[in-house]
């Protein structure tokens, strides 16, 4: 005998679709609807789960049409649009229902269930529509007025509280009544009308059958529709212990994180501590070579000045003994020669000295002319002037070199050469332009250069100084180091190829200050008083962050990086719209783009980035560019060349104006040029005067005097020669006097120097003496020199390295306060002490608890329940097993199948599955299922699996819902047991030997396009609905409804009854749309026949008497048919053309 269950018998419909009333009789078991396609079906089938769904949504209309055109709304259904455009009730109010009658076959109560509308014609949503129930039986009139009009919601109302009165009111529970909300609506449906069934699955397997996609293997469906998840809040039995464990794990990780960073700071720190001390004994050790060097470069100058004073001393004493030895001769040769004056030949030797002054002047003149010839003839014999200089002028000056020169010929020759020097000037102004310009631009490099050399970014001085004034403002207002950097100092560039144009097209943004966004608005106030810094600029990141901007595709964004968070959306906003283009046409295509070369289109706009902006002041990047610097020494190079080069140039135009111009008078250069033919008359009258002095010395007293004379002149001649020597001799000494005694006075000094402040260091001094024994001082200095600057080298990197570190530490943890430029590393080590001694052991003591804690309360409540559900879901697969083995497709059996998850999540089952949790424990507080408190070997086997395990329920950290959500659905899905199994189904085949086969089916029925493939479907199907309403207790009967639209598509004959047989015996009601050409096939297995057509934007539905059908089908009625099959085989149109149902 079978149980007892609520069936649906009735189904009314009135103004949904093409339909203005009717009424559906459903059979208790397989009730068919037949037609083409648009005939109405469907729209019945939505209207169906309308009602079961409680749900006025488009999302389930029409599902199986599966075609986005053919999509429907209620309000669309309501009033009976069509697809030419037209609708049955357009424009005029109505009322609607849709009710489903409701019998069980137990007690045989009835009752029924609906929803009425209430359109108007101007509606663009329903806005006036209530779901109701009412015990009893459907009015006789159909909801109907007397006029034929639908009932409006105050009648329905009017009628739940007459049926609520009623004695058809026999069952339990309030359902007579309109209900005020679709939850109040669904609660009652499910559990009291439908007979405490799980509605969310019902929905979804409803859904799902509707709908039936081929195309899905049945594993997941055996998974989500036989198999239910879990009802036990695990995730809520654990997650104060989680929350806990996490958060004291969290102070765990950032304390060792911490700690390493901190670590990686001290140990920076000690190897460049290390490195300086080892620099400091070096130039110790260099000092003391210095001092000794120095000491005795002192003695050696001492003892050269000691020599230097005996010398002078010898050399004052004879010259005092010369001095007197000459004051002697001059007074004789003074008596010597008043004696010849007083005589004729006195006269004529006055005469003679008298020619000789003016053979002179003459002289003076003559090399005088030689040197103006010379000098004008440098204006040919300069390479570099000749090109300056005309022709005409050079003619001249060649006339000027043969003497030929006339007063016309000066004043011409100086007015091309003034002509020619104005030229050479203008040249000259050019050149010391280009210097000043190439020298300016050079020493901003060699600035730059410098810059990046000490790891310094090359930024403006105003920057700079606008940087530290708004940083200082705002840690005075927060009491803490408040750090304020420049935008290009926070992020890289990734990919070289794009720098050029990331450079220029961020131009002077790069150089905008930027703070965290908790300190922007702040940072505005105080920059708002900072009026001297007209050019600097403040990014606003609190407001950028805000507006979550976002970046394209192929945007210069995926071409920069960084860590900080605000920084990235900053990027996003500034690069993550300027697209990176290869040529003239991408950039037209888009708004905003750059090439390679720097080519720019922006607002319609096409430009060129300015060259400075990526080559000189290119800064972007969180260190210092090495190749920056590399290319910037390169170009200082080329600089200095080519200002050499102008040097040289300037200097070799520079030499004309040293060049002979004429500047004097031009009749004093014709005089000039004459000199020399005057001085050969003047030596001609020279040669004849000294004739008559010869003549006149042959007398014996004059002969006498001027023998006397000659003597005395050469005895003075050669006392001043010696005299000169001494003198000389004197002041050389008396130089090498004073150098030695500036020298000694230096050395002096340079010794005192190096000596203060020096601390003697006896080991240090026996170790450099003891090395200068061995070798030269030059090979001890250079091989200590080379120490030196191998380890500035280090002290460097070690710099940069404690400097990187400190940043990274201090960008993580900017609350702190550190600057991250402290000269001394205390505050850093400190820290890490503190952090070592007082926080570590604490944490760890409350770390173990929680772990401790955690383990148990996974165990307990997570693995122990995961692992009980798994043997029930193997005890459920045996139940469904007996239950499908009852039906067989010719000779084979379907059966279900669950074994260990194959993917990543089966590493957990040996662990979920071990012996040791079948130790269980019944107490008064305690579960059937739980593990024995004091069993660990269970932990020590599994300790790797619970903790990879623990990781999987660690509560999201962070603040964004989505990615709570998220963390939440995951920790769900871990302990959902259904993700350590994996679910399938098999083909039990016996062949003629009694050999049994397994043929697995999920493929198949995923791919395969036959009955074959669909077999499998609808077996798992048509199981899951019967776990669905299988009954848990005898408190309650329950429905048993599947719906399934275009059903049977594929399958063939024999397969098609044995599913309908096996619906049947698992006690379902099935409500079945197939097409005409499958009615013939079917009609026979199923129990009610309705034939659809449309006809005018009508729907009419007949039923079929089955009996006459079959009678029909046997030949009964062979007579009528004869004609239509001597045209065509007979289909199931012309069945039900034949019965009668046509488009009327």
């Amino acid at each position: 005998m079978r149980e007892a269950k609520k069936k649906f018998t009735r189904i009314l419909l009135n103004n949904w679709g093409g339909i203005d009333h009717h009424i559906i009789e459903l059979n208790e078991y397989v009730n068919l609807f037949s037609g083409k396609s648009g005939s109405g079906k469907s729209t019945v089938m939505d209207a169906i789960q309308v009602v079961l769904y409680g749900s006025l949504a488009a999302t389930f209309l029409n599902k199986a049409a599966d075609d986005a055109k053919n999509r429907r709304s209620v309000l669309s259904y309501l009033r009976g649009e069509q697809k030419d455009g037209t609708a049955n009730r357009e424009g005029r109010d109505f009322c609607a229902q849709i009710v489903m009658e409701i019998e069980d076959t137990g007690t045989h109560i009835t009752n029924c269930v609906g929803v009425s509308f209430e359109v108007g014609k101007n509606d663009q949503d329903i806005k006036n529509h209530g779901f109701f129930s009412h015990s009893g039986r459907m009015p006789e009139d159909g909801y109907l007025t007397e006029d034929g009009v639908p009932y409006s919601i105050v009648q329905i109302r009017g009628l739940t509280k007459e049926r609520a009165r009623s004695e058809d009111n026999r069952g339990y529970g309030d359902i007579n009544r309109i209900y005020p909300s679709k939850e109040a609506y669904l609660n009652t449906l499910y559990e009291v009308l439908l007979g405490f069934i799980d509605g969310s699955r019902f929905v979804t397997m409803e859904k799902s059958s509707i709908a039936l996609k081929m195309t899905n293997g049945t594993g997941q469906f055996i998974r989500d529709y036989m198999f239910p998840k879990s009802k036990e809040d695990t995730i809520g039995k654990i997650s104060d212990q989680l929350g806990a464990y996490s958060e004291i794990k969290g102070r765990i990780e950032d304390l060792e994180k911490r700690i390493a960073m901190l670590a990686e700071i001290s140990e920076s720190n000690r190897n460049l501590t290390q490195a300086s001390a080892d620099i400091i004994r070096t130039e110790a050790i260099l000092r003391y070579v210095d001092i000794e060097n120095q000491k005795s470069r002192l003695e050696s100058r001492k003892q050269d000045l000691e020599h230097i004073l005996d010398q002078l001393k010898s050399l004052n004493g004879k010259k005092d003994a010369m001095e007197q030895s000459r004051s002697k001769a001059t007074t004789e040769l003074i008596e010597v020669e008043a004696n010849l004056k007083s005589s004729d030949y006195g006269q004529k030797e006055k005469q003679l000295k008298e020619m000789e002054r003016t053979i002179e002047l003459l002289r003076q003149n003559s090399v005088s002319w030689r040197n103006l010839v010379q000098g004008l003839t440098r204006w040919e014999e300069d390479e570099v002037i000749t090109d300056y200089v005309s022709n005409p002028a050079l003619a001249l000056i060649g006339q000027f070199r043969a003497g030929d020169v006339t007063e016309e010929d000066c004043a011409g020759l100086k007015r091309r050469l003034d002509e020619t020097m104005k030229n050479i000037e203008q040249e000259m102004d050019d050149l010391r332009s280009d210097r000043s310009e190439l020298a300016k631009e050079l020493s901003e490099k060699k600035e730059i250069v410098e810059d990046l050399k000490n790891n310094r970014k090359p930024y403006k001085k105003s920057l700079k100084q606008a940087r530290a004034q708004l940083e200082q403002a705002l840690s005075d207002q927060y009491g803490r180091k408040i750090q304020v950097h420049i935008f290009a100092d926070l992020f890289d560039i990734q990919d070289e190829e794009w720098k050029n144009a990331i450079e220029g097209r961020l131009g002077r943004l790069k150089h905008s200050l930027i703070t965290a966004p908790e300190q922007a608005h702040d940072a505005a106030v105080a920059f708002r008083r900072m009026k001297q810094f007209e050019d600097v600029e403040l990014i606003n990141s609190a407001a950028v962050r805000q507006t979550d901007p976002r970046a394209e595709k192929h945007s210069l964004y995926e071409a920069v990086t960084t860590e900080e968070a605000y920084v990235d959306a900053c990027l996003k906003r500034y690069l993550g719209r300027i697209m990176k283009c290869q040529s003239v046409e991408e950039l037209e295509r888009v708004r905003d783009g750059v090439t390679q070369d720097c080519y720019s289109y922006s607002n319609f706009i096409f430009r060129h980035l300015r060259e400075s902006d990526y080559n000189l002041h290119a800064c972007i990047g969180t260190t210092v560019s090495k190749a920056k610097l590399r290319e910037l020494e390169e170009e200082v190079d080329k600089l200095t060349y080519r200002l050499q080069e102008i040097s040289v140039d300037f200097d070799a135009l520079k030499k004309a104006q040293s060049f002979e111009r004429l500047q004097q008078e031009p009749e004093q250069i014709v005089a000039l040029s004459r000199s020399a033919e005057q001085l050969e008359e003047y030596f001609e009258k020279q040669e004849r005067l000294q004739q008559e002095l010869r003549e006149l010395q042959d007398g014996s007293l004059v002969a006498a005097l001027k023998e006397q004379q000659a003597g005395l002149k050469q005895k003075l001649a050669e006392l001043r020669a010696t005299e000169n020597g001494l003198n000389r001799s004197i002041a050389e000494f008396e130089g090498s006097k004073g150098r030695a005694q500036s020298d000694i006075a230096n050395g002096q000094e340079r010794l005192e120097n190096l000596l203060e402040g020096f601390i003697q260091n006896e080991a240090l001094e026996d170790e450099v003496t003891a090395n200068l024994r061995t070798q030269s001082e030059a090979n001890y200095r250079s091989q200590k020199n080379s120490e030196l600057a191998k380890l500035e080298i280090e002290r460097q990197e070690y710099l940069e390295l404690r400097g990187k570190a400190r940043m990274r530490f201090n960008l993580e943890y900017p609350t702190l306060g550190f600057s991250g430029e402290e000269k001394s590393n205390q505050i850093y080590d400190d820290l890490l002490e503190h952090y070592r001694q007082d926080f570590e052991p604490k944490y760890k003591e409350e770390f173990e608890k929680q772990c401790e804690q955690v383990y148990r309360s996974l165990r307990d409540n997570v693995i122990a329940t995961i692992h009980g559900e798994i043997r029930a879901a193997y005890r459920h697969t045996r139940e469904i097993n007996r239950m499908l083995s009852r039906i067989r497709f010719s000779d084979s059996v379907y059966q279900i199948e669950i074994l260990p998850a194959d993917n990543e999540n089966g590493q957990f089952y040996e662990m979920l599955m071990a012996p040791e949790l079948d130790s269980k424990i019944v107490d008064p507080y305690g579960v059937e299922g739980q593990i024995s408190f004091g069993d660990e070997d269970f932990y020590q086997k599994y300790e790797q699996k619970i903790e990879l395990l623990t990781e999987k329920f660690m509560p999201e950290k962070s603040d964004d819902k989505q990615k709570q959500n998220n963390r939440k659905q995951e920790m769900e899905r871990y302990a959902d047991y259904r993700n350590y199994l994996n679910f399938s189904m098999y083909e039990k085949v016996t062949d003629e030997h009694g050999n049994e086969k397994k043929n697995p089916v999920d493929e198949m029925a995923g791919r395969d396009s036959g009955g074959e493939g669909q077999n499998p479907k609808y077996v798992a199907l048509l199981a899951g609905f019967a776990m669905l309403y299988m009954q848990q207790s005898n408190r309650d009967s329950r429905i048993k409804l599947v719906l399934l639209d275009e059903a049977f598509s594929k399958m063939d004959k024999e397969r098609s009854e044995v599913c309908l047989r096996y619906a049947r015996e698992l006690d379902l009601q099935l409500i079945v749309c197939v097409p005409d050409e499958r009615l013939q096939s079917l009609i026979q297995y199923v129990d009610s026949v309705y034939g659809f057509r449309r006809h005018q934007n009508r729907i009419s539905m007949m039923h079929i008497d089955k009996g006459d059908y079959l009678k029909m089908l046997e030949g009964s009625e062979a007579e009528q048919l004869t004609d239509e099959k001597e045209n065509h085989e007979i289909t199931g149109n012309t069945v039900l053309d034949t019965l009668g149902i046509e488009g009327k």
